[in-house]
């Protein structure tokens, strides 16, 4: 694909690009100096070419539109980085709504053995923190702890990876129903829904978003370390605390929430998903089916 006339001395090639738009873009920058430049398909990419005479001219023009495109752009963040794999949302939506069901058309004895009882979980029982997740009271309530733990799920598997994400999502469920059993210690406190584990997602979004602005100093700013922050909580006050009237176990939602937070401060220093090959990501996902599996054969034993 020719951008200009023919050239009057060899051309030389100053950039290679995965998009047409981006090649095209570059050949504006080198039009602007007045000079003639060429586009061309090699394979995937498209290769931007010049005349030799002028090739450390554009290479400086382009230098400096690269670094002048750094300083603009804002920080992009890692929740959109690159595509999003579906399969385990499904699973995930199949499991909840398979538990439903059993429970649905089942003895009382899977709530009875399965639910945050506080009392019980300070006895030891710890694996009713995992299994008051998979319990819900009605239709409504799995299907709002559907919608918004798969939504918040999406972007905390694009921070940390399917299995890892998983495995965060369950352990700041797990951990926000203990620490709230132990809130209500002395009385007989008992809660079920995976509410815990979705607000406990939104607390690693949030803590993991607060933190890739600390570590950019351009985004160090005060207000916009709190404006993930504010937004957090306001989501977590608009869907974690519920109407006047309603049982609402609202302190479970803001354990998770917190748990959620104290997890995400991992991630950065330990750079999880950079170095969690797939291996690992795959163990990760195993895990999590293993302690739920775990878990209710103790409850229902």
């Amino acid at each position: 694909m020719s951008e200009s006339t023919e050239p009057h001395s060899p051309r030389v090639e100053v950039g290679r690009y995965a998009r047409l738009a981006a090649a095209r873009e570059r050949g504006l920058v080198v039009s602007a100096r007045e000079l003639p430049h060429w586009i061309e398909r090699e394979d995937d990419e498209w290769v931007l070419l010049v005349e030799e005479d002028a090739h450390a001219t554009v290479l400086r023009e382009l230098a400096a539109f690269e670094a002048e495109e750094q300083e603009q752009t804002p920080m992009r963040s890692a929740m959109f980085a690159e595509k999003i794999p579906t399969l385990s949302l499904y699973v995930a939506a199949w499991i909840l709504s398979a538990f439903f069901f059993v429970q649905q058309v089942g003895s009382e004895r899977w709530e009875v053995r399965g639910a945050a009882a506080s009392d019980a979980i300070l006895r030891g029982e710890w694996w009713r923190t995992v299994t008051a997740l998979f319990l819900h009271a009605d239709g409504p309530h799995v299907t709002a702890n559907l919608v918004t733990g798969l939504f918040f799920a999406t972007f905390v598997i694009s921070r940390l990876g399917t299995g890892l994400a998983w495995l965060a999502i369950l352990l700041s469920g797990a951990l926000g129903n203990a620490v709230n059993a132990w809130g209500y210690r002395g009385e007989a406190h008992i809660s079920i829904g995976a509410s815990t584990a979705c607000f406990g997602a939104l607390g690693i979004l949030v803590g993991a978003e607060v933190l890739a602005r600390w570590l950019e100093p351009k985004t160090r700013g005060h207000w916009q370390l709190i404006l993930p922050l504010g937004a957090g909580l306001a989501l977590l006050a608009y869907l974690g605390v519920g109407d006047e009237g309603k049982s609402v176990d609202y302190m479970a939602h803001c354990w998770g929430f917190l748990v959620g937070l104290a997890e995400s401060a991992l991630a950065p220093g330990l750079r999880l998903k950079e170095r969690a090959s797939p291996s690992v990501q795959r163990s990760a996902a195993g895990l999590v089916l293993a302690i739920i599996g775990v878990a209710w054969a103790l409850a229902l034993r």
